[in-house]
């Protein structure tokens, strides 16, 4: 959080604010005031000092604005300090809350289904802390247990709630005005036991490894390293990457459990499965398969500097070219940091099927025959489905240089065809795929193998079971 003023600083601030607009209130008397006794021929002086008084005034009214938001951000930060502090004495009860991401999907949202299916025979109230309005009258229309969304609409039962529980649940960084509308979140939930479950391997350096010039540094970028850890439980999909993780982040145990997304993978999605699943590019994909073609999926990760415009250089409208010329159908997913581009894209690149903004991708990962992609941790994800991957990596140079340095360790051997430019890309598209891919497919096997110790479609099922060794450790404080 940011540096704390005491009241008396915060009364000296507010003491500046009136300050300020009595000086403007001055100024605008004297004017008054000067006008009463022109004449013509003073008209054209006072004009120019009228302006001249109108920006002082603007600025005056800016800097006012400024300190008042200042004054605004102190009051919460001490406001947060105090209920964190709270939060770390208040009595806690078996309860377990996930926090909601951007979308409805990944890790949180299989753990929570499976959480919710368990959680009355457990023995453990579960709730969900939606990031939207949408999210949170999806998890309503379950009936399931939901936390308002909008932090004004919070009754005294929610801040209850909040007191009394005991494990948390999260898949992403977690802190103020930043991943959750919710200012006060973050303090609220201090006291609970944190369990980590990430959203992804990755093959570029994150978290504590982020690289930061000090001259970079802000609020924000501090309060991104600090919501690092520390967590009671980290949740990995192999024993192996303990020692990667912790380059990573700060947490006391670390739990191959395995990644609950990936459960779908080894079934027929079930009804729940499909929430927040874009079903028309899931019938798109099958469509294709049924035609005797591939579907074709497309996942790149963002560009940090110029989300989603960078796209517009790749050349999607010659991949879409070559795929449909073989009769393969092509489907775009961008990375959530590059969905802001996708209407534009979208009427850009009209013969182009991109899925839906913010839905849950991980079932159309099974009706998928060859997968694209640069450094997305997709790459990882579709391992289990046994399929051909290809690289494409036109701006590597830059990506590395300016944006982010990859973990080498992680891949001595990227498992599919590496294409630096259109022109690759285009001949592996036209190349008969399994000539091409049979090199690989041993690296993706090895993969595998290293990356996920129980790929059996019962990850989630483990994550509950670890939530319930959390609330166990957590007895002491439990009300």
């Amino acid at each position: 959080m940011s540096t704390l003023l005491d009241d008396a600083a915060i009364d000296e601030l507010r003491s500046s604010v009136a300050s300020f607009r009595g000086e403007v209130g001055a100024a605008v008397d004297g004017l008054v005031d000067g006008m009463l006794g022109l004449q013509d021929g003073q008209i054209a002086p006072l004009a120019k000092r009228v302006q001249a008084l109108e920006r002082q005034g603007a600025q005056l009214l800016e800097a006012t604005g400024s300190i008042e938001r200042i004054a605004r951000q102190l009051e919460l930060d001490r406001a947060c300090r105090a209920l964190a502090d709270m939060s770390r004495f208040a009595p806690k009860s078996r309860t377990v809350v996930f926090v909601g991401r951007w979308h409805f999907g990944d890790n949180l949202k299989y753990a929570w289904l499976a959480a919710l299916e368990h959680a009355e025979a457990a023995g453990f109230e579960c709730w969900y802390l939606p990031p939207d309005a949408r999210q949170e009258a999806l998890v309503r229309s379950l009936g399931a247990n939901c936390l308002p969304s909008d932090a004004n609409a919070w009754m005294p039962e929610h801040f209850q709630v909040a007191q009394r529980t005991a494990v948390l649940v999260m898949a992403d960084h977690f802190f103020q005005d930043v991943y959750h509308p919710n200012p006060y979140a973050p303090a609220l939930f201090a006291g609970a036991r944190w369990i980590q479950l990430w959203h992804g391997i990755s093959i570029k350096e994150v978290a504590l490894r982020f690289p930061m010039a000090l001259r970079d540094m802000s609020a924000f970028r501090a309060q991104a390293f600090a919501s690092c850890g520390k967590y009671a439980s980290f949740v990995g999909s192999s024993l192996a990457a303990e020692g990667e993780w912790r380059r990573w982040f700060g947490f006391e145990r670390y739990s191959a459990a395995g990644y609950p997304r990936n459960d779908v993978l080894h079934r027929e999605p079930t009804e729940r499965d499909l929430l927040n699943v874009d079903l028309d590019a899931l019938a798109f994909a099958r469509d294709a398969r049924a035609r005797g073609g591939r579907a074709v999926l497309y996942v790149p990760t963002f560009r940090d500097g110029n989300p989603g415009t960078w796209l517009y250089d790749v050349g999607l409208d010659s991949i879409a070219q070559t795929l449909a010329a073989r009769g393969d159908r092509l489907l775009v997913n961008l990375h959530p940091l590059d969905q802001r581009e996708q209407s534009a894209l979208m009427r850009r690149y009209p013969q182009i099927r991109f899925v839906r903004e913010h839905s849950d991708l991980y079932p159309l990962l099974r009706e998928t025959d060859l997968m694209v992609t640069d450094y997305s941790s997709l790459m990882f994800d579709f391992l289990p489905v046994g399929k051909p991957m290809l690289f494409y990596r036109p701006d590597h140079a830059s990506y590395v240089g300016d944006a982010r340095p990859l973990y080498d360790a992680k891949v001595a051997t990227l498992p599919g065809t590496l294409c630096a430019d259109l022109g690759s890309l285009v001949a592996a598209l036209r190349a008969d795929a399994r000539s091409i891919d049979a090199p690989y497919a041993p690296v993706r096997q090895e993969l595998q193998q290293r990356l996920f110790d129980r790929c059996d479609g019962r990850a989630a099922e483990r994550v509950v079971a670890l939530i319930e060794h959390e609330l166990l450790l957590a007895q002491p404080t439990l009300g």
